[in-house]
């Protein structure tokens, strides 16, 4: 084996080709604190090189797997997928093999640098673990764990699957994805090419398989859009049956409901101006009619401010949420000039925004 001094003898057009041939996150931060020509040699490897050796890991610092890979290349594999139809095509395909298929298509067109994953594992504890303890009193243990839970204790009360921090990274890696897509909407910009409500949904059946989606594609109202193949997390077991560990769907979307949730968002919304309608609860589009006018410009806005991935969920964190303020600010504004509500898009009896929208999309595929 070569010790380190025989390694820093070897000409530098060999040692920066060590990098591809490193099994792991672990063994490339080793390698780069044992010498300065080695710590040299390490800063060639490529933002791919570098994501492929977190991924050998994925298990040991970066749980959940993938989910946490996943949420870290969101945005950039996002942006890949809005490039041409084709990509986006490939995307909408490779969501049925579920998050590892979509994980799979970031191994080829993503990367990290070694800074960006200091700055999550940082978040980890700044964001991460408060927000998924919230969310776990919104669904999870602490949720049931209310007095009287089914005899009026808890008013949303439920039976709900949930893994909270797997809640927190589906909202997260849908932010990351689409939410750039909501700044062209305000921005009226018509150049940016957006990704389509189609391929949200794929996104959202597949990475978040649920058995209500799976049931969804036998009811009278069934769209096409709404059926789920038997593949990828649908696929059928030995026994012939679909395993569904978790209730995805409804976790998050009873997590965006909860009223120990909306109130952090609330608060924020404070900082930069009054509601659009005070009291504002959202509906399943079912009574429209008992809205007031103003309803879908406070719909919007809690909207843009719930799609902003990882960092976004810093506003629910009050020592975090000040630097928000001019943002949410300028979404207020913008929302306000809109001239008139985003187009719908029915699906089946449901129906969501052609912008995204996390709750409407969320609740036409249950």
């Amino acid at each position: 084996m070569l010790s380190a001094t025989n390694l820093q003898s070897l000409p530098r057009d060999i040692l920066v080709m060590l990098p591809e041939y490193i099994h792991n996150i672990e063994d490339y931060t080793n390698l780069s604190s044992t010498c300065r020509a080695l710590k040299n040699a390490m800063t060639t490897a490529t933002p791919s090189t570098i994501l492929r050796l977190a991924a050998a890991q994925d298990k040991v610092f970066f749980r959940p797997d993938p989910l946490f890979l996943l949420m870290a290349t969101a945005r950039e594999l996002g942006t890949w997928a809005r490039k041409t139809d084709a990509n986006e095509h490939v995307f909408a395909s490779e969501c049925k093999g579920g998050n590892q298929g979509l994980f799979a298509l970031a191994l080829e067109h993503c990367g990290l640098t070694l800074q960006r994953i200091r700055e999550l594992h940082l978040s980890r504890f700044a964001i991460i673990n408060p927000v998924v303890d919230i969310i776990d009193k919104c669904v999870g243990s602490q949720w049931y764990a209310i007095d009287n839970f089914w005899d009026g204790g808890a008013s949303d009360a439920y039976t709900i699957k949930a893994e909270p921090a797997d809640t927190l990274f589906h909202l997260a890696i849908y932010g990351e994805l689409f939410g750039p897509d909501l700044d062209v909407f305000l921005n009226n910009d018509a150049k940016s090419r957006r990704l389509k409500v189609d391929t949200r949904l794929e996104f959202l059946k597949y990475c978040l398989p649920d058995f209500q989606c799976d049931a969804s594609g036998g009811r009278p109202d069934s769209d096409p859009r709404r059926v789920v193949d038997e593949v990828g997390p649908y696929a059928r077991r030995e026994g012939n049956y679909i395993d569904f560990p978790n209730d995805n769907n409804l976790a998050l979307t009873w997590t965006i409901k909860s009223s120990r949730w909306r109130p952090y968002w609330k608060e924020m919304r404070a900082l930069a101006g009054a509601d659009f309608q005070d009291g504002f609860e959202d509906s399943r589009f079912s009574s429209r009619e008992e809205e007031g006018p103003d309803a879908w410009r406070q719909r919007l806005w809690e909207d843009v401010m719930l799609c902003q991935g990882l960092e976004g969920l810093s506003m629910m964190r009050p020592q975090l949420r000040d630097a928000w303020v001019d943002k949410v600010k300028l979404w207020r504004n913008q929302i306000s000039s809109l001239p008139e509500e985003p187009r719908l898009v029915r699906i089946g009896a449901r129906a969501t925004l052609e912008p995204p929208y996390i709750f409407g999309d969320l609740n036409v595929l249950r």
